[in-house]
């Protein structure tokens, strides 16, 4: 399917093993790529585009040493001519378009069958813009130009403060001997705030605070 002669200067970047040989066996067997670098590290990530020159990256958005949304903004900027496609775990529903809009070329669930795949692959490679349909609904549901919502502005003052005790590392008792509050109340805050911003586990409640740049003073 790759129609030029030139093959792109690929790197993956990836913490999962798995996810790195399924990626190889697409590209061999349906793009004729057989030649790629990878990585499954933020200081691997970093050494590999300082030594190297590429063309492409598929970057997942969580790696064993850090969070890619803290880079992902410097690399656009670094290297604007590398198109990025970012393979994920996180939901689409929340992450898609706020990581299209931040200049990527491609956001691909990772639950996305393997039809899915070489199509994203296929726009990748030939230097057009990949989102499911998903994300292009809610792309297009909102008005050119507009900035999207913060989220964050749905929390009370309680949930912030608790949000940004979780943000640090800390544990619910670690969090009620601080607020001076029941296990279960801390809980409660929890669950209410993930059900607020539709996540459902820390990292992607690190990766949202990050695309908004969330910062809210410990009481």
């Amino acid at each position: 399917m790759q129609n030029s002669s030139e093959k792109p200067k690929l790197l993956i970047v990836d913490d999962h093993a798995i996810i790195r040989r399924g990626l190889k066996f697409i590209l061999e067997s349906n793009f004729n790529i057989h030649e790629f670098q990878e990585t499954e590290s933020c200081k691997g990530l970093r050494t590999m585009l300082t030594t190297q020159k590429f063309s492409h990256l598929i970057l997942d958005m969580q790696l064993t040493d850090g969070n890619v949304i803290e880079m992902l903004n410097e690399i656009i900027e670094t290297y604007p001519t590398m198109s990025i496609l970012v393979y994920t775990m996180s939901p689409e529903e929340i992450f898609g378009s706020r990581i299209m809009n931040m200049g990527v070329s491609g956001f691909l669930n990772k639950q996305a069958d393997e039809k899915e795949v070489i199509v994203a692959l296929t726009s990748f490679f030939t230097g057009k813009k990949y989102c499911s349909a998903t994300v292009k609904e809610l792309m297009s549901a909102k008005p050119s130009g507009e900035k999207s919502q913060d989220p964050f502005k749905e929390l009370s003052e309680r949930e912030l403060t608790v949000m940004n005790y979780l943000l640090k590392g800390e544990g619910i008792k670690e969090i009620s001997g601080r607020l001076n509050i029941k296990s279960s109340t801390v809980a409660t805050f929890k669950a209410r705030i993930f059900n607020k911003l539709g996540v459902s586990n820390i990292i992607d409640l690190k990766n949202l605070a990050e695309i908004y740049k969330f910062r809210h003073p410990v009481q």
